[in-house]
């Protein structure tokens, strides 16, 4: 342990001289989350989801580390380091920031763990060597329980339980720092011992007991009842509800995500702060040389904060709600006039504009990047999460909502002309050009000129018949003979910047086809394959069937310039079943009739499906994987046996995950 020689004992007999935190190896997510908790009660909700207040043993005096601060080359970290203890070096703590901060291109911002899903924090406010921003120790615990469930340090992975009981005594530490629901100020009194009616502590739920409201409270911004938690508490929550919605425990993280969620809506971070808001963070307003803040006042920095925040826990509610079958929770209304994140290197960068962020000053200045939107956008504007994928969430919601006014049992399609449905589906599909048109844009803009001239001559060859990187033969059920082929194709002769873009562009290209089929088509795969209202003889099969073509299509793309699919692991999953469903349905209706590009998207969704089980191993895209090889199988004419068996079986397994009116998506 010549590493960490902070450390009074070891973990284990050996240890390498030094470690690697990269990850291209692939994330051990299938073993490391949770593996090692123990999980008791109903079999969708492990046991330590039930915490109201902190565990016994953080209630007794945590005795006091014995950390060198020559070791700390993070002063961020300095908060956390008395509750840390003896639970690992702080030269280990400082590696785990530095990945959770760590970007997997060198072109363009883009968080290498899967668990991040978006930088909404400067790196550079973090690791500041002498005014870094001020952080809730519970903030600090969970980015560390984040960053761990990846890193390669021989700390996590010399002995094979160390990850998870590292991890866990992090996820304990977060949680017992973070008090579920419990946001007094360190200077009042304990919540856990404040009055308790029907065994809820009202205090500990932000509640205002009698005789404590004051004046300032009635009048202020959050009112008598407002929310006393904090941005870092609304990012802690998304840290563990990211972690466990990666698990098998899906539905268990919504209790995390509701926290998430609420807080978010409590401290009113869809609104712009007025211009002279008093600043949460007194130490930052000279952070990086920021100029023109008023000492005590918020600065840009914490008003693209709050910004990015809500807008990630509004890109989820969407991506969640299509996951778990479920309304959404966040409004448009809510965040009609809050500004778009800014440009993820700029941001890092803290170039921050009075003309480009001022909230109450448009951007006037023909120089300027970008005009910034207020409130919900449908235009590509970045190769950041906030810049592709938000905008597509934006049309999810306007999707979900019209899907569960469809499914009312009261006020449903019967309640409705025809045409008004129509005139609302026309609608939405016109937000889905305008982001098709931006996204034709965004290559214009970000592509080389040689990039460009590259694509054009594919497209050329494709259109000729002439056989491109994505016909070479392969066998479907391996991931990795398409990474072996991708390495002699174009993309091995593009900078990094031009494959950040053609990446981007996949993805945004095949969520964008996805949308098109949730529009027209149908979620629910049994009442997809049933076909009880003859849907399948609708034009808006037809329609549907070339989106789901051209999909399959977008993850050839996809497959090329991302192989191992590690560019949004977290959120890529259902797009790639919802858009495989109708394939299904075609494979299974026509079997040997099914035409050949029906029967290369059926093998492409496979080699995905795989790659992604690789990546963020789930159960659910194991058992669509299963289903899809099979009615690969009868399409090229290998009918089995007992064929009707496997149909019933087929059956079953798809019938574990339903999206009808009382179904739970993937929420088992």
């Amino acid at each position: 342990m010549s590493n960490y020689p902070d450390l009074p004992y070891a973990l284990q007999t050996q240890s390498p001289t030094g470690y690697s935190a990269n990850t291209s190896s692939g994330f051990r997510i299938g073993t490391s989350p949770l593996s090692a908790y123990p999980m008791a009660g109903e079999p969708t909700s492990p046991g330590w989801m039930n915490i109201a207040s902190p565990p016994p043993q953080f209630a007794q005096h945590v005795p006091q580390p014995t950390y060198s601060h020559s070791q700390l080359r993070y002063p961020v970290l300095e908060p956390l380091l008395p509750h840390l203890g003896n639970l690992m070096p702080v030269s280990l703590a400082c590696d785990l920031i530095d990945l959770y901060f760590a970007s997997s291109s060198s072109a363009q911002m883009h968080p290498m763990s899967p668990y991040v899903l978006g930088f909404v924090f400067r790196k550079r406010s973090f690791l500041h060597p002498t005014k870094p921003r001020q952080c809730q120790p519970a903030l600090l615990a969970s980015m560390l329980w984040v960053a761990a469930q990846t890193s390669d340090a021989p700390f996590l992975t010399s002995v094979p339980s160390a990850r998870g009981k590292i991890c866990q005594k992090l996820l304990e530490l977060t949680v017992s720092l973070l008090k579920p629901l419990i946001h007094t100020p360190s200077e009042e009194s304990s919540p856990v011992s404040s009055p308790i009616v029907d065994g809820v502590a009202l205090g500990g739920l932000g509640v205002a007991l009698p005789g404590s409201i004051s004046m300032d409270a009635l009048t202020g911004e959050t009112g008598a009842f407002g929310a006393a938690g904090s941005l870092d508490d609304v990012v802690t929550y998304i840290h563990l509800a990211t972690v466990v919605s990666a698990s098998e425990y899906k539905g268990a993280s919504l209790r995390w995500w509701n926290a998430a969620w609420s807080l978010a809506r409590e401290l009113k971070l869809g609104r712009e702060l007025p211009q002279n808001s008093p600043s949460m963070q007194n130490s930052r307003n000279e952070v990086d040389g920021e100029m023109g803040n008023i000492p005590g006042m918020i600065t840009e920095e914490e008003r693209e904060e709050r910004r990015r925040i809500w807008w990630l826990v509004y890109i989820v509610d969407r991506h969640l709600a299509l996951c778990y079958n479920r309304p959404l929770f966040l409004l448009d209304i809510e965040c009609d006039g809050l500004l778009q994140p800014m440009d993820d290197t700029d941001y890092q960068n803290g170039n921050f504009h009075a003309s480009y962020t001022d909230p109450n000053v448009l951007a006037s200045d023909p120089n300027t990047p970008a005009v910034r939107h207020r409130g919900p956008s449908f235009v590509c504007t970045g190769h950041g999460i906030f810049g592709y994928f938000l905008p597509l969430m934006t049309i999810l919601g306007e999707i979900v909502d019209l899907h569960h006014a469809r499914n009312h049992p009261r006020f449903g399609v019967g309640f409705r002309s025809s045409r008004e449905w129509d005139d609302q589906t026309a609608e939405i599909t016109r937000h889905l050009e305008i982001y098709e048109e931006s996204i034709k844009r965004f290559e214009h803009r970000n592509l080389s000129l040689s990039a460009q001239a590259q694509a054009a001559d594919e497209k050329a060859a494709e259109a000729a018949g002439v056989p491109t990187a994505s016909d070479v033969p392969h066998d479907a059920g391996t991931p990795s003979v398409q990474s072996v082929h991708s390495v002699h194709t174009s993309s091995s002769r593009m900078t990094e910047s031009d494959i950040q873009t053609r990446i981007v562009m996949a993805y945004g290209t095949h969520v964008m086809h996805v949308l098109h089929i949730l529009l027209t088509g149908k979620w629910d795969p049994i009442n997809l394959l049933d076909d009880n209202d003859l849907w399948i003889s609708s034009q808006g099969f037809i329609t549907a069937t070339g989106h789901a073509v051209s999909a399959a299509e977008a993850i050839s793309n996809i497959l090329e310039y991302d192989p191992g699919l590690e560019f949004m692991p977290f959120f890529f999953g259902i797009y790639l079943l919802q858009g495989s469903f109708l394939l299904l349905l075609i494979a299974d209706k026509l079997q040997l009739e099914a035409s050949p590009s029906v029967v290369k998207a059926c093998e492409t969704i496979i080699r995905a499906h795989e790659a992604c089980v690789v990546t963020l191993n789930t159960e659910y895209q194991r058992n669509f994987s299963r289903v899809m090889r099979s009615a690969l199988a009868q399409v090229r004419g290998r009918v089995p046996e007992d064929l009707g068996e496997q149909h019933q079986r087929r059956r079953e397994l798809l019938s574990l995950y339903r999206w009808t009116g009382d179904g739970t998506g993937l929420a088992l």
